[in-house]
């Protein structure tokens, strides 16, 4: 976590925006005094107006190009007054003489993208400030998605009371989670339905926070408990609002600068989600969506829509809920578990906007899926076991993971999603906390369910005579199934299959002896021992489920 409480950052320098590579708008074109210059904030300036005595300011020069003379008349004055750094666009200009007049001046220089607008540059340069320059690396600034959801519960714990951050629209993107915090009616359902409800008093609530500079507080108000709440901006640009419970002893001064210090380390993960809009994130999710169920455009259009690149591999790893269901469950239960593969879809969409931002995420049937652009199955796996550590937290220690080969042709997206599907299903007995599987982890499993789906697709497949067994065990009360798969699990050891049965081994070959008598089930054929064993699996596993890898297949 960047932020804890309400420890304040160390001095922000121009080597944060060095470092941020990919985060930061600008780049450093010279740094005369270096890069360990402070820096403490942004102001944005046009050569013709006064410029504002600023010390340590990064000066964003508009309205002039770097060949025109008020340029370097700025330069020249902004160095004088102590300012860190000026930002520039080239637009086509050759910088040298630029940056040799901030060279001779001892002022740095950067330069941005001329096809971004100034204010995202300045959203861009205070959100790197605050998040990158508090001595820490570029990999452990928030990126949204869990870090937001930690640094509202990290909030909570100072104020004592529950905490939401909202987008501009209101939507609730992260809240606190600890039950034993205050909470009222109103807060409770923008946590349910991810909004806020359209209550009239609190339009002008909204309107104050962001006018404000900091922390603004508002009494009880009917059935809403007192709320303290700050605006997130990047620089000038206002992204959305952070509010807090108080606690019945009010905001302690502790509280409110965690509020402040909060409100600027959500701001880049709120400005990330600006450049990725949730028309494009749903067409994405959309397109998968059909992939998956083989319809939707042509393989070579949905590819491109998906970040696909002809020839490179890509993955699918896929997610499931707590003994998720791989048959039709009665209406209530999946009601049930809609809304809760609903909450898995969301979380993972969270977590690869913070962590794999090329991902796209789309929920079908049992399970919600996840494709990987220029992933290999190894890579696969490490998302994988991060993205499941961050689900578990959220939905339930049972959610499972599976990731399937790599593939390079979108066309076999039936037979991708058919193993991942089958390893779903193959581990849908094992214990809760194991890591993500693979094909090469439950092959022979996936084998023996397709082997078992066509004994039902098919049921003259069936031996009668196991039917028959399975019949007598279930009117008479005996234990003839239990027998031979012990048996067989034992590759034919009389006294180890015993053992597991807790039985004299006579009254093993006893038994044995009467299924060959009774069922006329020739367990000395290998092929028939094949063939009994796995419909006697399969109706073991349908009537009591056991874990799937306690034993392995047969060996005749």
């Amino acid at each position: 976590m960047p932020v804890q409480s309400a420890q304040p950052p160390a001095e922000s320098t121009l080597r944060a925006l060095a470092d941020a590579t990919g985060a930061a708008p600008v780049r450093v074109l010279t740094a005369p005094a270096g890069l360990d210059v402070p820096v403490s904030g942004t102001v944005i300036h046009d050569p013709q107006e006064p410029l504002p005595p600023s010390a340590g300011a990064v000066l964003l020069l508009v309205g002039a190009g770097i060949d025109d003379d008020r340029a370097l008349d700025v330069l020249r004055r902004a160095a004088e007054q102590g300012f860190a750094a000026v930002v520039v666009k080239r637009r086509g200009h050759d910088p040298a003489r630029f940056v040799a007049g901030a060279r001779a001046a001892g002022i740095a220089v950067l330069t941005a993208d001329d096809a971004l607008p100034w204010r995202d540059v300045d959203a861009g340069v205070s959100c790197v400030l605050a998040a990158y320059g508090n001595g820490m690396t570029t990999g452990s600034a928030p990126a949204g998605g869990e870090e937001l959801f930690a640094l509202a519960d990290a909030v909570a714990a100072v104020v004592g009371g529950s905490v939401a951050i909202e987008d501009l629209d209101r939507n609730v993107v992260a809240y606190s989670k600890d039950p034993g915090l205050r909470i009222d009616a109103v807060r409770e359902q923008g946590i349910l339905h991810r909004r806020v409800p359209d209550i009239p008093e609190q339009l002008r609530q909204y309107r104050q926070v962001l006018a404000a500079s900091g922390v603004v507080r508002f009494p009880v108000m009917g059935e809403e408990l007192a709320r303290a709440a700050v605006a997130i901006r990047a620089g000038a640009l206002p992204l959305g609002t952070l509010w807090a419970i108080e606690p019945d002893g009010g905001l302690s001064a502790e509280a409110r600068k965690s509020l402040v210090d909060a409100a600027r380390f959500a701001a880049p993960h709120l400005l990330r989600a600006l450049n990725l809009p949730e028309a494009e994130r749903r067409m994405r999710r959309d397109t998968l969506r059909a992939v998956l169920h083989r319809s939707g455009p042509p393989a070579d259009e949905a590819a491109d829509l998906l970040g696909l690149r002809p020839g490179v591999e890509f993955s699918l790893a896929a997610f499931t809920l707590p003994g998720g269901r791989h048959s039709a469950p009665d209406s209530v239960s999946a009601t049930a578990d809609s809304a809760l593969l609903t909450h898995l879809e969301s979380v993972l969409t969270r977590h690869c906007a913070a962590h794999r931002t090329a991902a796209t995420v789309a929920a079908a049937a049992n399970a919600a899926y996840v494709l990987l652009p220029a992933t290999g199955q190894a890579a696969g796996c490490r998302f994988a076991e991060v993205a499941l550590a961050a689900v578990r937290r959220a939905v339930g220690e049972g959610v499972r993971a599976a990731v399937t080969r790599p593939y390079a042709d979108l066309g076999r997206s039936a037979t991708m999603r058919r193993e991942a599907d089958g390893i779903l299903r193959a581990t849908a007995q094992d214990g809760p906390g194991l890591p993500p599987a693979t094909t090469a982890d439950v092959r022979h499993l996936i084998l023996l369910d397709r082997l078992g789906d066509e004994l039902e697709r098919d049921p003259w497949l069936r031996l009668s005579e196991i039917d028959e067994l399975l019949g007598h065990d279930r009117d008479q009360g005996t234990d003839y199934a239990t027998t031979a798969v012990a048996w067989i699990d034992a590759v034919g050891d009389i006294a180890s299959a015993a053992a597991r049965l807790k039985v004299h081994p006579n009254t093993l070959r006893h038994r044995l002896r009467r299924i060959r008598e009774l069922f006329r089930v020739d367990l000395d054929d290998p092929d028939v021992r094949l063939a009994a064993w796995l419909e006697l699996r399969r109706a073991a596993a349908a009537s009591a489920p056991t874990p799937r890898h306690a034993a392995g297949p047969p060996r005749p």
